[in-house]
């Protein structure tokens, strides 16, 4: 009786073990964050991006090396690609034959995305509705004056209507970033026009890139038109022999006097605190042969 009450004691012990451990595992489990989205380009070419990561210590840190599969359709979906997520944790599948995707009444397409998880991250997925917008844009320069003139037509019910009361931004590309030159109202019409500035810096010969955006728009995701014209003033990049700046190889004089001064300050300080250190030895030498002398 004894022998059995033990093994049966022995046995709800191991069990407790068991679930503690399967309990702590699940609980240890990273859960990531799933972003979808739809991007169409200058020539009109569609993909869709998942973006995989998890948070740790309010950062957010990619999950590379994971397999997305991408589907089209929303009650009947069908697997239109797989892709594994980069360094960024960022997967793409570019979208080529729009008509075999299926709509819904109004003619959205749906997509969505699925991560299935494995025994250290838990699975995930995005859905996303996006309707079909033509974007068009035409650069214009009267009496000196040089204007950005925008078009959007979406598709409804298979047919192309004015996207009327929506906004766009119209940027040009800086040396870090994009900078916003305007945003664009369009009218009853789909139509929007923005004056470009005269002030702007291009290349040697004024070139610049203009581009106009919808971005994260709720309907059609984010969908860009992109043109380069003379508009910008003629500008050099080229550093003169000579110059001393924070970014070329050679340092300002400014930088070079402080840092000397500095590490003669600190250099100094060290060398005052070794010569002190030999004369309190030689001291206390002296004084200890004065002493025996004494004696």
């Amino acid at each position: 009786m004894k022998t059995l009450i033990s093994r049966t004691l022995i046995l709800l012990s191991l069990l407790t073990i068991a679930s503690f451990y399967s309990f702590s595992q699940e609980s240890t489990k990273i859960s990531p964050y799933v972003q979808l989205q739809y991007f169409k380009d200058n020539n009109d070419n569609s993909s869709l991006k998942t973006t995989l990561t998890y948070s740790k210590n309010r950062m957010e840190i990619p999950l590379e090396g994971m397999k997305i599969i991408f589907y089209s359709g929303n009650e009947k979906k069908n697997k239109i690609a797989e892709a594994v997520t980069d360094e960024k944790g960022v997967a793409v599948c570019d979208l080529k034959e729009k008509s075999d995707f299926s709509s819904d009444a109004t003619g959205q397409w749906s997509f969505s995305t699925d991560f299935e998880g494995n025994d250290t991250i838990e699975s995930g997925s995005a859905e996303l509705s996006i309707r079909d917008v033509i974007l068009k844009m035409d650069l214009a320069e009267v009496d000196s004056v040089k204007t950005i003139t925008l078009n959007a037509e979406k598709i409804e019910n298979g047919i192309e209507v004015p996207a009327s009361g929506e906004m766009l931004t119209v940027y040009v590309p800086r040396m870090f970033s994009l900078l916003p030159i305007g945003d664009v109202t369009l009218d009853d019409s789909g139509n929007g026009s923005l004056e470009f500035p005269a002030d702007l810096p291009g290349d040697n010969e004024g070139n610049i890139n203009i581009i106009a955006r919808f971005e994260e728009h709720p309907e059609f995701g984010n969908v860009e038109k992109t043109a380069t014209l003379k508009w910008g003033v003629p500008s050099s990049y080229t550093v003169p022999k000579g110059h001393r700046a924070l970014w070329t190889k050679v340092a300002p004089l400014w930088m070079i006097y402080t840092l000397s001064i500095l590490l003669t300050g600190v250099w100094g300080h060290y060398l005052f605190a070794l010569i002190s250190l030999i004369r309190i030895r030689r001291n206390a030498k002296k004084d200890e042969s004065s002493d025996l002398r004494n004696i």
